[in-house]
């Protein structure tokens, strides 16, 4: 009889054990994964929507008489993860057939097993995973660099001009290249080129498998300083499959169950398909998902890195040969507020949690009751008003992006790397007139008075203190009912309590009411179609991971058809059409009029008594 001890603990081991490990990897040292399709079936992919971006396709298995999967029993190389992450040998085994359900964000790797196949199932040795052609290179100042991932494009030892040069092109010559994506430089930026150039006016589809498939013209009408230039990037640098049969992919884990395995991928007649076991097109694929495109945050998200980052990798202040470049507004306030090793260079996950921080503020203000939830937008006036501490936030954070010597003020010394003065003398203190050429004692009387009352101590420099006084004093002047939030009506009631024409309050009204009324129907609508588990709350989680294109791409073309300003209106209060106020001047004159009047109130020479929560303080 069997001891009961003994049994308990083997009961305990089993239920111990990786129900992945237990699935993938068999008893005889096989790794088992999921194949995309059964026999007699093979892989189609085929592209939807013309609205949607390039490369979204979708996946499918069709059927294919005499189809067979040739992959199950070769031999390949997986990663130990309990011995250092070294390759030991393998033979692969069928878990089952099943393909990822993604959305747009289908990818297609190549795994590094160290392996191919043949036509008749032979397994060979494959060290180079990237098919090149050497009829490409790439130069800088007229020099070939082997390997490299940024240059002046040449085909035969010419050069390609870059008149009809994108992003389309610039893929297509980066595979060539062995890369997997890549940005289209101009205008040879990479040195100048000879003016014989191979081709001219390229027009790729974006899925060409080289240049030379793409419509181009023979002759060129270019220049030397009209060089075509790329910057290849791999999008998938290291793809290996561990022992328990998890893919690792960009330094993540894939279980089993949200990838599959198949052979190369063909075109034919606009679609692709996978390789049957006659055929010889023999390099292994994996299918998976890229979460990151499933999501609409992530999704836009990126899109914006990558116009900051103009393809390299990550935002930097340097330019293409990798010195200083001049720096923008934007690069520098990026590299400010997310760059947070320290590095001098910005990557996506920075990016990426830098934006998700600043969601999760709008989200803490739109969640008054404070239950994890902002499902009371739906019944709430929190598009029609906003609060204090909304503005102060967005003080703070304008503030934090532009403050590049960080020293919580703005003053010139922000300014003189974006606006650099030659004859600038060291350690001493450049004035605004001094680097924009404007002396502010001759801006309007209203303008002045501005400045003067924000810079208290009239040293040129806004300090965070200045700045937050005046916001409150104002906000106090216009909050009449002292809620601490301000409405639409209580501007329109402060520009009459200043003078401002009816008519003119008029127009800001319609203005106003146009905007809001829109705002409220988009983000009503979001916050419903949020709620993806229906228990009419609406978390943060629920928004970051929203995943409805086909509802954003609705609301994008809303936005589009009704968001245009109200012309009519905002021409007879700016004086474009409007007699009795006088064209222009005579508007502008009303406008500094009521600027004058408002800042003549009392409130901005007293000492300021705080009616709602302040900046960073609790209730």
């Amino acid at each position: 009889m069997m001891d009961p001890i003994l049994f308990v603990m083997g009961v305990l081991v089993l239920l111990q054990t990786s129900p992945n490990l237990a699935m993938s990897q068999s008893g005889d040292g096989a790794v088992r994964v999921n194949f995309c399709c059964p026999d007699e079936e093979i892989l189609r992919l085929r592209k939807v929507g013309d609205n949607l971006p390039d490369w979204t396709i979708q996946a499918e298995c069709v059927r294919k008489k005499g189809a067979k999967n040739i992959l199950e029993g070769i031999e390949i190389s997986v990663l130990d993860s309990k011995n250092n992450q070294t390759e030991v040998k393998r033979t692969l085994a069928k878990l089952g057939n099943k393909m990822p359900k993604c959305g747009r964000g289908l990818r297609i790797s190549k795994p590094n097993f160290n392996q191919t196949i043949d036509g008749n199932g032979t397994k060979q040795s494959n060290t180079n995973q990237s098919q090149t052609f050497p009829s490409i290179e790439l130069r800088k100042n007229n020099e070939s660099v082997p390997n490299a991932s940024e240059g002046n494009v040449y085909i035969d030892g010419k050069p390609v001009c870059d008149d009809g040069w994108d992003k389309k092109a610039a893929r297509v010559a980066c595979r060539m290249l062995g890369f997997d994506d890549g940005e289209g430089i101009q205008e040879s930026q990479y040195g100048t080129v000879g003016d014989n150039m191979a081709m001219d006016d390229v027009r790729c589809k974006g899925d060409e498998s080289t240049l030379f498939e793409c419509g181009y013209s023979s002759y060129d009408d270019c220049d030397e300083g009209e060089g075509a230039g790329v910057v290849c990037s791999r999008t998938d640098d290291t793809v290996s499959v561990d022992l328990s049969g998890k893919l690792i992919q960009l330094a993540q884990e894939v279980d089993t169950e949200h990838y599959c395995l198949a052979l190369k991928i063909r075109e034919l007649y606009g679609y692709w398909y996978s390789s049957e076991s006659s055929e010889s097109y023999d390099e292994i694929v994996t299918l998976s998902c890229d979460q990151c495109m499933e999501e609409v945050v992530c999704y836009y998200v990126r899109l914006l890195f990558e116009a900051l980052s103009g393809g390299k990798g990550g935002i930097t202040v340097r330019n293409l040969n990798g010195e200083k470049d001049h720096p923008s507004f934007i690069r520098n306030g990026v590299l400010r507020i997310a760059d947070k090793n320290r590095d001098g260079e910005v990557q996506f996950d920075e990016f990426h949690s830098k934006f998700v921080e600043y969601l999760t503020i709008l989200f803490n203000l739109l969640d008054r009751n404070n239950d994890g939830s902002i499902d009371e937008v739906l019944t709430n006036e929190s598009i029609k008003e906003y609060s204090l501490e909304f503005f102060e936030h967005l003080l703070n954070n304008t503030v934090d992006f532009f403050d590049i010597n960080g020293d919580d003020s703005i003053s010139t010394d922000d300014f003189i790397s974006i606006f650099p003065i030659s004859d600038r003398k060291k350690d001493v203190k450049v004035t605004i007139y001094k680097l924009f050429g404007i002396s502010l004692i001759s801006l309007p009387k209203p303008l002045y008075t501005v400045h003067m009352l924000l810079d208290e101590n009239q040293d040129e420099v806004l300090t965070m203190d200045e700045m937050l006084g005046f916001l409150r004093r104002t906000f106090s002047i216009v909050d009449k009912n002292g809620d601490c939030y301000i409405t639409l009506e209580e501007i329109i009631a402060v520009l009459g309590k200043n003078k401002v024409p009816e008519d003119f309050q008029l127009g800001v009204k319609l203005i106003g009411q146009h905007y809001l009324t829109l705002a409220k129907y988009l983000v009503d609508g979001f916050i419903a179609k949020a709620d993806t588990n229906s228990n009419n709350k609406v978390t943060l989680e629920e928004i970051v991971k929203f995943a409805d294109f086909s509802f954003i791409d609705s609301s994008i073309s809303i936005a589009k058809s009704m968001g245009h300003m109200n012309v009519p209106a905002s021409e007879f209060i700016s004086g474009g059409r409007n007699r009795e106020h006088g064209y222009g001047p005579g508007a502008m004159v009303d406008w500094l009029t009521t600027l004058n009047n408002f800042l003549d109130n009392p409130v901005y020479q007293s000492e300021y008594a705080p009616q709602c929560v302040l900046f960073g303080q609790d209730m």
